[in-house]
């Protein structure tokens, strides 16, 4: 039998959705895509734990200029970030629109392609009725031709006992 589209399909080919990833592969994901928004908070962190060390030691000068270094470093990392999700957020708007398109598409194949299934077992179906017409109009010609060779038979043995009565 011919395969059936269905919605149960598996994916091939197709990208996994940033919903599907695994945890650590969207992190890797996003640090490919805004590289400036993790080497900005690694930055800021080492700014922090260098500003809590000298504090720590007693050195506030130092530690005062490293917490103005953590707001800075901050600050462009926001930034970085703002820019990151604007610039990706358009071009993020229109895969999905593109997404949207290439699923309407997919839908619309899968429709065709049932339609066609659809035709096809109408076909067979047709097909078997005409098989089955025949059939019996042949068993109906098969039926009538045995009657009249029931009918010559008779005839011919009556003939046979009427002539053999007969002498």
């Amino acid at each position: 039998m011919s395969s059936i589209p269905s919605s149960f399909d598996p994916k091939r080919g197709e990208a996994l959705e940033l919903e599907e990833m695994p945890i650590w592969d969207k992190i890797v994901f996003h640090c490919k895509r805004e590289p400036l928004v993790p080497i900005g908070a690694l930055l800021t962190t080492g700014a922090v734990i260098l500003a809590a060390q000298n504090v720590r030691i007693g050195n506030q000068v130092r530690a005062q200029h490293y917490f103005r270094w953590r707001v800075g470093l901050q600050g462009a990392t926001l930034v970085a970030l703002v820019t990151g999700s604007y610039l990706y957020g358009t071009t993020s708007a229109k895969a999905i629109k593109s997404k949207e398109d290439e699923l309407k598409e997919k839908a619309k194949r899968r429709e065709q392609l049932w339609i066609q299934e659809l035709e096809r077992r109408d076909q067979e179906i047709k097909d078997r009725r005409l098989k089955a017409e025949v059939a019996r109009k042949k068993t109906v010609e098969s039926e009538e031709s045995i009657k009249d060779l029931e009918t010559e038979l008779a005839d011919l043995e009556s003939k046979l006992h009427g002539s053999s009565t007969g002498k």
